[in-house]
């Protein structure tokens, strides 16, 4: 029986030797950020904005989906040299169809384009990404691939040090002028374009230095190892060309036009960039991000984001508010939050409840830290699923169910970060993220004053009876307080999912 075992084992690992991950050689170009020309309409813009040109930036938070949407779609028309887009997602969606379109009609003007995206969910559109790769303005790179020819069970069993790290990072940057740095991915539920459930989620768009600072962050990642030229990956073009990408998207964007969404979106972009109804408020800004040889796993001379950003923590003197969508503290992570309360800064996170949390086992591991956080003295919301019914926000507020995405964080009501990284072991830890902190005490207290005030109505606060009972309270629409002795949202099946996740060693992970 020894021998038989010892012979299984042996057999095992000769396989998975043969499955082990190849060694790639490929050849890419290096290519850098093209510095700002003081003749483009996006620079006369900042300067009729009021670039006072001392090193501080413009900024302009945007909170509101179909807003978001047109920014973007704004800032791929007005370009006219360069433009750098690195996403985490990228849909194949409605909203996805016309961020691409976007791109290829900047293209064809002559912008040179570079798109890099996280491989994580592109393997489904290969045929439009090699075909648009093909432009002769267009490359396309996607971060730390999945294989073709390699199935994601033997990747996961040879190469899952590798695939397991991911680049969350969010930005797109035209003629190295106007960024929009923040949580949100391309695709419609982050835009408020789907009726079954869209985010609350937050960017900051932004002029002036901040941008180059995003520019050269973007180079390090497109030249970096991790960035693989597209057509190395998903191969060339196969019975679907340049002509027919260009085609199925023109046919696309004109049925994305037509629809209720496509009218609201319109209407935002008239409403928030007309002449007259767009500024920006210049401040100090900064970008923090992790360097890219975070996806490699290995201690790098650069520090991580979260090392970066420990030191407004450090000196933070009365109230830290955490907004995070997906918020796992583990034990090390309450003790740090319950010390910051012990030495009398008040820490308040906002985070989701059970039936706006998207991942399931993220809500579970955060809920079982709940009363030892409560306990530390942290204040603690969470998201209502009707929050956007209650605000009646975009064109599917009747029927849509709410998330929270944002990611962002407020320290003294002085310093104001918005970003893609969130409060879980997986952004501190494992993917690569990036944010801009804004040092104004007049937007962070504005911003952190409607928090505040649309706390009552949109989340439920959660608090601990003397027994040690959880208790929820919240607003009706009439003003009526609410309070709930178990957990308001969810359903049955929910709540046991939720507990067998809740002992599943996998907290590290999320």
């Amino acid at each position: 029986m020894a021998r038989w075992k010892f012979a299984i084992c042996v057999w095992s690992a000769l396989v998975l030797a043969a499955c082990a991950p190849k060694t790639r050689t490929f050849e890419k170009t290096v290519s850098a950020a093209l510095p700002a020309y003081s003749g483009t309409a996006l620079s006369q813009l900042t300067n009729r904005l009021g670039d006072p040109k001392d090193g501080r930036s413009g900024v302009k938070l945007i909170s509101d989906g179909e807003e978001a949407l047109a920014s973007r779609l704004l800032m791929a028309a007005a370009a006219e040299r360069t433009l750098d887009a690195q996403y985490y997602l990228l849909h194949d969606d409605p909203t996805g169809h016309l961020f691409a379109a976007s791109l290829l009609q900047a293209a064809d003007r002559g912008v040179r384009v570079r798109l890099l995206l996280d491989d994580m969910d592109t393997s489904s559109y290969d045929a439009m990404t090699a075909a648009l790769d093909h432009h002769k303005n267009i490359e396309i790179r996607l971060f730390n691939p999945f294989w073709r020819d390699q199935s994601l069970l033997v990747a996961g069993l040879t190469d899952f040090k590798r695939i397991n790290r991911r680049m969350h990072n969010k930005s797109m940057t035209a003629d190295n002028v106007f960024t929009i740095v923040g949580g949100r991915n391309i695709g419609a539920e982050y835009f408020l374009a789907r009726k079954e459930m869209n985010y609350a989620d937050l960017d900051v768009l932004a002029a002036g230095p901040v941008v180059r600072e995003v520019s050269q962050s973007f180079d390090a990642y497109w030249n970096s190892e991790f960035a693989v030229p597209a057509r190395v990956v998903v191969g060339e073009p196969e019975d679907f060309d340049l002509s027919d990408a260009r085609s199925r998207l023109n046919e696309l964007v004109e049925e994305a036009k037509q629809t209720q969404y496509g009218v609201a979106l319109r209407k935002s972009a008239q409403e928030n960039f007309a002449d007259g109804a767009f500024s920006l408020d210049w401040l100090p800004a900064k970008l923090y991000a992790d360097p890219p040889s975070k996806a490699a796993g290995l201690e790098a001379s650069d520090p991580i984001l979260a090392s970066q950003l420990l030191p407004y923590f450090e000196n933070a003197s009365s109230e830290v508010n955490i907004v995070s969508a997906y918020f796992v503290p583990r034990n090390n992570g309450v003790k740090w939050l319950t010390e910051l309360e012990r030495r009398g800064v008040e820490v308040k996170v906002v985070t989701n409840s059970l039936a706006s949390n998207d991942v399931a086992p993220v809500y579970a591991h955060y809920a079982k830290k709940r009363r030892a956080l409560l306990r530390g003295g942290v204040e603690l919301y969470e998201l209502r699923p009707d929050a956007y019914q209650v605000q009646r926000r975009g064109i599917n507020w009747a029927q849509s169910r709410s998330g929270l995405h944002s990611k962002a964080f407020a320290v003294d009501d002085r310093y104001l970060f918005v970003g893609s990284f969130n409060w879980d072991p997986r952004s501190v830890k494992i993917n690569t993220e990036m944010g801009i902190l804004i040092d104004s005490p007049a937007l962070t207290t504005q911003t952190m004053g409607a928090l505040d005030d649309a706390l009552p109505a949109y989340t439920y606060s959660v608090t601990l009876e003397q027994a040690g009972q959880l208790k929820w309270t919240t607003r009706s629409n009439d003003g009526e307080v609410l309070e709930y002795q178990s957990e308001p949202t969810g359903s049955a099946w929910d709540h046991i999912v939720a507990g067998f996740l809740s002992i599943l060693p996998i907290g590290s992970q999320l």
